[in-house]
This record gives structure tokens, C-alpha cells and sequence, in this order.
């Protein structure tokens, strides 16, 4: 065992001046953990002693060689579970191996035709397959990312101490610049090639020199790899090993994730037998412990995966603000790829994060990447940007409405000096935007924590110091980074603001120029009458320009007590300039720093080159579990659905959202009797192909108001059985049967009401009115007018219990469904 190697950075207060000791008892404690693991993986028999199941998992014969880190080959296992704990998982894979036909195979394979052990009803062989679609699919799955097969250095690279304590204070971030504990990630492999695992605890330790968390480093070659770390990207005996874990965890032992293989694999494992659940705890906490949360940074796309897979909202959004980040920068891009480059703009190497039918990520980047160049060009183009602006600029809004009063006395020397004045404001503001957009120089603590960040994941040969990379993106790529933002959002000094030149004048001097005239008009309103256009409008109410300046407005009421109050009266240049200033900073810093940790919970040590402020529209592409955004619609993508308050308009997907409002005929609403008005406002479309064309429409008995007018209150249609009244008694009538009227039948004047609701186009119900009227129009051969002169509508008793011919040959348009066999129907 070493005696005298480095501290663990755990708990190291510094790096910057190690200091040599003995083994840390946190690294010791976690190769013991390591080894004890081991042991209890190996028992013959374990798990629930009243359990009725025997799991069983064997190696291949080919494997006996591998060893694992205590130097013992692994065989069989088996394991006692509880047949009720098993099938309340609810997988249906493994609910199939309880089938007849799935136990007498496996009773077979196993050697347990005869008789089963003591006490076991059910056995089941958890061994992976040998062969087949199903074993070539278990090998994607298991196949190990590249990240996560080097992820053991995260456990041995001590980062810059700059990234704890930067210069910059509000990035301050504890534990940024230590090693990830060796509980985390330094376990070993389940097939061990190392022969000094029992006595030499120095690879569990973190190591001064390393040069990152990379592959290939030319300064060192692989030295700092060491061959029995080059793990296989699939392993069979690592695949049945982590099997074991999962059988282990569901019978409520511990599941020890000591290394990103094992919890790749233990993940990969869980989700393949439907059982994601008896992992996502152990696994988020691997992925969300500080620092470990760096893996989600450098990897946020196996980060995605999982947390997609295993509905892990935190970890899910704090990948998804990163993947987004950068796909919309490749987006803006002058020279889009036809797919996704393998570096992000800032040198990350990208990985694969799975097929979605409606990629969130790519739908979220096109969202973020339009939100954010429309703020840019509302600051570059809006010509009311400085009221857009998050806090509310007073001078700004007096300017504004002093011009409100100027312009509607026509042209004048005042109104030239206002529109100068305005014209220089907003010049000067764009080119403080334009600054922001070119960079020259990044502050110099800025890029060393951002350098230090980088130096975790790129190769010192391979990485192009930020302002050469920042040089190459477009106006419309930079808004989407924080360093934008960030300088735009530092104060332009009040001199360089001041003495801006617009037109060959600066801008105070329009400021000054404005304020002479303005209250030179204040002063002598009489002067200005006579220097405005005698033809405008304006001049011609003869009010004086100071009786135009209403003190009670908003925009004075709280600065200016009188047209005496010369200092308050005048436009302040100065405090316009705080007044921007501060509303500005508001601005920017709302989009560096909105919910950049807070709604997942994570920090994030390695992303000072994003920007991660998402809001809830990009956020929404998210699945609805995602924490906060299960709005109740079911889903992002489904458009909102009207209120359906008047209830189905008949039979099938036909339903009324609204009120129509009935038609004026001259100082009375119209009513019942104005039936031919009320149907110009019906759909004109093609009839109802449902056949409500033949059903007689009518109000129940004694509907309405006293003087029998219709209620016009809308209430839900009942559809009811069609009802046919003969002298007084009622008969009740299927499609089938004879009589030619069949009724649809309401309760409290609901077809008045329906007369009154105006459906659209696609509503089948306005559709059944107009056939009907033509119909009963064709039926009857009665002349109408439809409104003519003395307002007479159509002659139609809507109530009469008369039966309509409905042709000449006496046919409905229900015929063909009087045959029809009531069980075939069915």
C-alpha cells in the first residue's frame, strides 16, 4: 500500500501547494466498500428466505478467466426472490417468465425438470441470451459511451483552483475545483486485469500532473491511462454481473454505483428488464452528487438519455438548457450543417442522444434561437425600445409625451429639436448594442475561469483560445452566448455616452438645443403660436401651448409640481442615462441568470460559455413530467380546445362553442316568429351527411315564456328518442319504425336556443337546419318572403304535430337504416 501519496481532494482544503500524506480514510473506505460488494454478490443462496422464486444467472464457460478485482472467477448465482415483489413491478418482460410455457423452459435449461428446491414454486433464468436480435440489441445498449469509459479520471484530475475562487465573485462555486470522491467513480471493472488491487489503494487517489478528463493527451500519450482501466466496450460478464446488482436491489439490498461503467451499465440493464424504477434513485444520485454533476456538463447528451428514459426531471432540464444552448448556435449560423457538427462552436465533442419522434431538443433550439434574435432586434430596431425595457425610464416617458403635445401643433423649430433629440437617443443606444456585439477583448479573469472550465474536456493541443472562436460566430449566433450580454450590460461611461456625435452633434448638445426651445415656448406661448404652421390643425383650437401640458399625467405627476418647477420641467440627459442604465442591467442580467439552477436543482461547474436562461416556451418541449410543466393539457404539441358550452349539436363529433347574438329587427330582438331572418345567419354549407335532414325539430310542451316566447339562455342539447304526439297521447319510435315524423325532441326551449347559436362551417348542426327549411320549403309548396316589405317572415308552425311529405315518393333521408339487423348494428 502506498504511504505516500496525495491527499484526497475531497477534503483538501487547496490544491495549489499539496500536501504529501498518508492514504486519505476516504479513499480507504471506499476500496473496502469496493471489495465488500464484491463478497456479497458471490453467496450461492441469498435474498428472501421465504420467497418462492429462484432467479438464476450464469456466465458463459469461455469465462472462466475472468476474474473480478479479488482475484475469483465468477460462476453461477443464485438468488431467492419474492414471486409478489416481482410481478408488482409491472414489467411484462418479466411478468412473461412466468408463463407455462417460459417456466417449462427454463425448468429444462436449468436442470430442474424433476423437482425444485424447497420452498420454490417458480424459476426463472435471467441469463442474457447468447445469440439473436435480442442479444445484438442488449449490445447497443450496454455498449459503453466513451465519456463514461474514462470517467475514472474525473476521480483523479484536480481542476484549477480558480474554479472555486474565481475573481469574479458571483461565480464563486464550492467543490469546483476538487476531484470527484473516489465512492463515485474510481471502482474498478468487473473483470479486473490488475494484480495489485488487494495491496495498492494509489489508483484511488486523486493525481496532480493529469491534464484533463480526456483520451488522448499528446504531452503524455496514454500514460495516464493505465492498460487495465481500457475497459471493453461490452462485456458478457459485466452485462450478467450488473444484472445481479438490479435482482439484488429489488430485493432491497444496497446498489453500490462506485463508477460511471457500472451505472451506465446497471441503468442499461434495469431499463431493458422494464424495472427503470428500481435504479432511478440510485442512479440520479450518482449523477446529481457535486461534483459529479460535471458528467451532465461534459456529456449532456447520455445525461439526456438517461434522465429521459428513467424520468428524471432534474437532471433531464439541466441537460436539455445545455443540448438547446448549443444547437441553437448552429443554427443561427450563416452556414448551417446539414446535421449536427461533431464539435459544438466552443470545441465540446458531441455524442448521440437518441431518436424521439418529435426531437425536443431541436424544436426547443429553434424556438430559443428566435426568442433571443428578436430581443436583438428589438434593441437594434424598435423605435420604442427604451419602453420595452424591463424597469420603466421616467425621462424617457416625459420626452415622450412632451412630443405627443409638440406634434399636434405642426412643424415648429421645437419639434425639429424633439425629433433630433429622439433620433440621437436612439442612435447612440444602438451603437452601445453594436459595441456589445463586437468584442475586442474578453475581461481577462473571465477567460481564465472559462479557460480552466474548458482544460476538464479538450486537449491542450486541440484548444483554440476563446476569442478566436467568439470571432467567428454572427450577430445572430453572439446573442445567443452570455458574453454578449454580459458586456452589453456594463456601464458605458456617462462621458463616452454623453459626447456620442449623431449627425455632427453630440448627444448632450441635442439635449441642451431642446431644452432652450422648450421652455422658451413654456415661457412665451404666445411666441410659439406665431413660429408654428398657421395651417395645421392644431393651431386653429387657439389653446396655448403651456395649457397643453397637463401636470396630472403619468408621466409628469410624479417629478413635476408646476410649469415653475424649471429642473423637472426640462429633460434631465443625466438621469436618463442612470435611468437606462439600471433597466438595462435588469435586462441582461434577467437573461444570464433566469432559473439557471433553480429549477433543476444542479449547479453547474463547467457552463459559463451558455446561456442557459430558457423560459417556459422552450421548456414546454419537455415531456409533461418534467417538474413545473404539467400544465394539464396533456401535451405541449396539442392545441388549446375551445369551451364547448352549448353542448353536442348532434350525434357524433359536432358541438356548438358559443353564443350567437340574435339579429336587431327594429327596436325588438327578434324572436320565433322571425324564423326567416334567423336563417341567413345560418352555415350555407353542404348538408349534414349524419341524415338529420329528416328528423322533425321541435320544443317540448310548455317551453318558453308566458307570452310564449323562446328562452334564449343556452343550456346542453339532450338527444332523446324521437317522440311523435297523436291527439294528445305520446308514442315513442325507433329508426325503424313507420311514421314519417320522427322527432328530436329538447328540453327548455333548447331549440331556440340552437337557432340562436351560430356554429360554424364545420358543425353538422347548422348544416341540419338549412336542409330542413329547404325541405320542409320543397315539402309543403307554401310561397314565402324571406324578410320582405312589412317585415313578413315564413308562414311555419315549428310546433305542428302535421306530418310533412318529405317527397314524392314518400321516402326519408333515414331510409337504409330501417333494415339494418339490430345485433349487426351492435
Amino acid at each position: 500500500m502506498s504511504t505516500s501519496t496525495t491527499q484526497d481532494a475531497s477534503s483538501a482544503p487547496g490544491h495549489s501547494d499539496p500536501v504529501e500524506s498518508a492514504v486519505h480514510p476516504n479513499v480507504v473506505l471506499a476500496s473496502h466498500a469496493h471489495f465488500m460488494e464484491l463478497v456479497s454478490l458471490r453467496d450461492p443462496i441469498v435474498g428472501d428466505s421465504h420467497g418462492s422464486v429462484l432467479a438464476v444467472v450464469t456466465f458463459p464457460k469461455a469465462s472462466n478467466s475472468a476474474r473480478a478485482c479479488d482475484g475469483r472467477p465468477w460462476q453461477e448465482v443464485q438468488i431467492r426472490m419474492s414471486y409478489e415483489k416481482l410481478i408488482g413491478l409491472g414489467s411484462k418482460k418479466i411478468e412473461a417468465m412466468f408463463s407455462p410455457r417460459a417456466q417449462a423452459r427454463f425448468r429444462r435449461r436449468l436442470g430442474f425438470e424433476q423437482q425444485l428446491p424447497a420452498g420454490i414454486q417458480y424459476v426463472v433464468d435471467f441469463t442474457p441470451p447468447s445469440e439473436g436480435p435480442e442479444l445484438a440489441d442488449l449490445t447497443a445498449a450496454l455498449w459503453l459511451p466513451s465519456l463514461v469509459k474514462i470517467w475514472f479520471l474525473a476521480g483523479q484530475y484536480i481542476p484549477d483552483p480558480i474554479m472555486a475562487a474565481p475573481p469574479i465573485p458571483f461565480l464563486r462555486r464550492p467543490l469546483a475545483d476538487r476531484a470527484v470522491g473516489a465512492m463515485l467513480v474510481l471502482g474498478h471493472d468487473d473483470v479486473c486485469k490488475r494484480s495489485s488491487c488487494y495491496i495498492d489503494v494509489s489508483e484511488w487517489q486523486p493525481k496532480h500532473g493529469l491534464h484533463g478528463i480526456v483520451d488522448e493527451n499528446p504531452g503524455l500519450g496514454h500514460a495516464h491511462i493505465p492498460s487495465w482501466r481500457r475497459v471493453e466496450d461490452y462485456c458478457p460478464v459485466r452485462h450478467r454481473v450488473a444484472i445481479i446488482r438490479v435482482l439484488k436491489a429489488i430485493n432491497g439490498d444496497i446498489l453500490l454505483l462506485n463508477s460511471a461503467v457500472r451505472m451506465w451499465t446497471v441503468a442499461q440493464v434495469a431499463i431493458s428488464l422494464d424495472v427503470p424504477q428500481v435504479v432511478r434513485d440510485p442512479v440520479t444520485q450518482w449523477l446529481i452528487a457535486p461534483p459529479n454533476t460535471k458528467f451532465i456538463e461534459i456529456c449532456p447528451e447520455k445525461a439526456f438519455q438517461l434522465a429521459y428514459v428513467l424520468n428524471v426531471p432534474s437532471v433531464l432540464i439541466a441537460a436539455f438548457r445545455i443540448l438547446v444552448n448549443e444547437l441553437a448556435i448552429d443554427y443561427a449560423s450563416s452556414d448551417p450543417w446539414p446535421r449536427r457538427p461533431a464539435l459544438t462552436w466552443i470545441q465540446r465533442r458531441r455524442d448521440d442522444y437518441g431518436d424521439y419522434p418529435s426531437d425536443p431538443v431541436e424544436y426547443a433550439s429553434r424556438a430559443f434561437a428566435e426568442r433571443m434574435n428578436g430581443q436583438l432586434k428589438m434593441l437594434q430596431e424598435s423605435e420604442d425600445v427604451f419602453s420595452r425595457l424591463p424597469y420603466p425610464i421616467p425621462e424617457w416617458e416625459k420626452l415622450q409625451y412632451y412630443g405627443s403635445v409638440i406634434t399636434s401643433f405642426g412643424p415648429s423649430p421645437l419639434l425639429e429639436s424633439y425629433t433630433n433629440l429622439t433620433a440621437a437617443l436612439l442612435f447612440v443606444f444602438r451603437s452601445w448594442v453594436e459595441r456589445a456585439l463586437h468584442i475586442e477583448n474578453f475581461p481577462s479573469e473571465y477567460c481564465d475561469v472559462i479557460a480552466a472550465q474548458r482544460k476538464h474536456y479538450i486537449p491542450d493541443a486541440e484548444c483554440t483560445p476563446l476569442e478566436d472562436l467568439y470571432k467567428r460566430l454572427n450577430p445572430a449566433q453572439k446573442v445567443l452566448t452570455p458574453f454578449f450580454w454580459d458586456q452589453l450590460m456594463r456601464h458605458q461611461p456617462h462621458a463616452s455616452f454623453v459626447t456620442r456625435i449623431y449627425a455632427g452633434h453630440q448627444l448632450r448638445t441635442y439635449a441642451q438645443n431642446f431644452n432652450m426651445r422648450f421652455m422658451e415656448v413654456i415661457s412665451d406661448s404666445q411666441s410659439f403660436q406665431s413660429a408654428v404652421d398657421a395651417n395645421h390643425p392644431g393651431v386653429a383650437d387657439s389653446h396655448l401651448f403651456h395649457r397643453k401640458i397637463d401636470l396630472t399625467h403619468p408621466a409628469l405627476a410624479d417629478t413635476v409640481s408646476s410649469l415653475s418647477d424649471v429642473k423637472n420641467l426640462k429633460f434631465n440627459l443625466d438621469r436618463f442615462y442612470n435611468e437606462l442604465k439600471n433597466s438595462l442591467q435588469a435586462l441582461c442580467l434577467r437573461i444570464l441568470y433566469r432559473d439557471r439552477d433553480n429549477d433543476s436543482g444542479i449547479p453547474f461547474f463547467l457552463s459559463d460559455h451558455l446561456l442557459l436562461s430558457l423560459d417556459e416556451s422552450e421548456l414546454n418541449y419537455l415531456p409533461i413530467w418534467a417538474d413545473g410543466l404539467d400544465d394539464g393539457s396533456g401535451g405541449v404539441f396539442q392545441d388549446a380546445i375551445p369551451e364547448a358550452e352549448m353542448g353536442p349539436s348532434e350525434p357524433g363529433p359536432g358541438y356548438h362553442t358559443g353564443y350567437t347574438v340574435g339579429v336587431q329587427t327594429g327596436a325588438a330582438t327578434e324572436t320565433e316568429a322571425d324564423y326567416g331572418t334567423i336563417r341567413d345567419n345560418v352555415s350555407t354549407t353542404a348538408p349534414s351527411d349524419l341524415g338529420m335532414a329528416a328528423l322533425e325539430l321541435q320544443s317540448a310542451p310548455g317551453e318558453g315564456d308566458a307570452d310564449g316566447e323562446s328562452a334564449t339562455v343556452g343550456r346542453s342539447v339532450a338527444v332523446q328518442r324521437s317522440i311523435t304526439t297523436t291527439g294528445g297521447a305520446t308514442e315513442t319510435s325507433s329508426y325503424g319504425g313507420a311514421t314519417p315524423s320522427e322527432s328530436f325532441a329538447t328540453d327548455d326551449g333548447m331549440y331556440a336556443d340552437a337557432r340562436y347559436a351560430q356554429p360554424a362551417a364545420h358543425q353538422p348542426q347548422g348544416q341540419a337546419i338549412e336542409q330542413y327549411m329547404d325541405e320542409v320549403e320543397a315539402g309543403d309548396g307554401a310561397s314565402s318572403s324571406l324578410g320582405g316589405a312589412g317585415g313578413e317572415g315564413i308562414d311555419l308552425d315549428l310546433d305542428s304535430d302535421e306530418e310533412m311529405d318529405w317527397g314524392s315518393d314518400g321516402s326519408s333521408t333515414l331510409d337504409g337504416f330501417e333494415e339494418v339487423d339490430a345485433d349487426e348494428a351492435r
